[in-house]
């Protein structure tokens, strides 16, 4: 025998069709992927519109936050561009108390993250939802920015 939670459980199993059937198509899939889009390219407005040293990216459903906290690295930077990096020491390597800062501030404003700067969107989220979360992520680099946590161009 197996042992399991949702063994021989048929309401499980019904339920497990009917999610099936409605992703089948790619369409739910492609609006989290859609949505995901929408808030990093948000996220990557707010970053330039206050010069904060950083950039917002990902894939599919996914975001990730990168703050750059290597001044000499921020100042010879022309612009957030220059900033990007596919090195996963520096992508994982920003402090603790930075991310631990950002997310209690993104917490305080109603936005509660994965884990590290990063986390997964659903197409249950909505145009609003971003909205939203852009607004928190706006006051959130603001104050880190004014705590002298995150690094302006």
């Amino acid at each position: 025998t197996h042992q399991g939670t949702f063994n021989a459980a048929p309401l499980s199993a019904a339920a497990a069709i009917a999610a099936l059937k409605r992703v089948a198509d790619g369409s739910v899939i492609e609006t989290a992927n859609s949505m995901a889009d929408r808030l990093r390219n948000a996220w990557n407005e707010v970053l330039e519109r206050y010069g904060i040293a950083g950039y917002a990216y990902g894939s599919c459903s996914t975001f990730h936050v990168y703050f750059e906290t290597d001044a000499a690295r921020a100042g010879a930077a022309v612009n957030r561009r220059d900033l990007h990096t596919s090195d996963a020491g520096r992508l994982k390597g920003i402090s603790p108390q930075l991310i631990q800062q950002y997310q209690r501030l993104l917490r305080h404003h109603g936005v509660d993250i994965m884990s590290g700067t990063g986390g997964v969107l659903s197409a249950a989220h909505s145009v609003q939802d971003i909205g939203q979360a852009t607004a928190a992520f706006e006051q959130t680099v603001l104050a880190l920015r004014d705590e002298g946590l995150v690094l302006t161009l």
